[in-house]
């Protein structure tokens, strides 16, 4: 479900393009205003409008990712793997978050780079899983790592590394999620990337695997 862009008075997420890696992933920024319409790319100077978010190329991984410390207060330091699923129907992508180790927090990986890693993958804190026009299909927090804003953390990684690819659209919710699911989304800001709530879904386990 494609996102209501709101009222004139909401605060948009816009963007600024800043280069690419060597790969070709864009390197770029999210700013937070009214002064652009939602999902836009503009050279404009963002003034007094709030970072969402900053990308930029790094020598250990893909894409490296800055979160301000106000969007996920209190969260870890977290390090992403990037699992596309370009023959899903439709096509998906995933970002797994992990912590500790020696890459550097906000730095995303490849499946092979992980490999070669050591580290388990029960190892995860968790992960969101969203369809390349931006839907989110799930958001996993481990249950021991709940509260700590690691679900917002994955969301913006993931609204990142959305645009570096230059998928269409943004990262955004429609109107199904679990109980756990509203009450994680009814705390977010950008009202017009999440639809109302149109159904109620069963937990995706019996520990209601969706977290904050």
């Amino acid at each position: 479900m494609t996102p209501d862009r709101g009222t004139s008075d909401d605060a948009h997420i816009w963007y600024r393009e800043l280069g690419a890696t060597a790969s070709g992933l864009r390197v770029a920024e999210a700013w937070e205003s009214p002064a652009h319409p939602d999902g836009a790319y503009s050279d404009d100077d963002p003034g007094a409008a709030a970072l969402v978010w900053r990308s930029s190329a790094t020598e250990r991984g893909a894409l490296h990712v800055e979160i301000p410390e106000e969007r996920a207060p209190g969260a870890p330091e977290l390090w992403f793997v990037a699992v596309d699923e370009p023959r899903a129907r439709p096509a998906a992508c995933n970002l797994v978050a992990y912590t500790g180790g020696d890459i550097p927090p906000g730095t995303i990986i490849t499946p092979y780079a992980f490999a070669t890693l050591g580290i388990p993958s029960d190892a995860q804190l968790g992960a969101v899983r969203w369809y390349r026009d931006g839907l989110v299909h799930q958001i996993y927090v481990s249950p021991d790592h709940r509260r700590r804003n690691i679900g917002s953390t994955l969301l913006y990684a993931a609204g990142a590394w959305q645009q570096a690819n230059r998928w269409p659209g943004w990262i955004h919710s429609d109107g199904r999620r679990t109980q756990l699911g509203q009450l994680f989304l009814a705390a977010k800001r950008h009202v017009g990337r999440i639809a109302p709530l149109t159904e109620t879904m069963p937990a995706m386990d019996p520990d209601a695997r969706q977290g904050r």
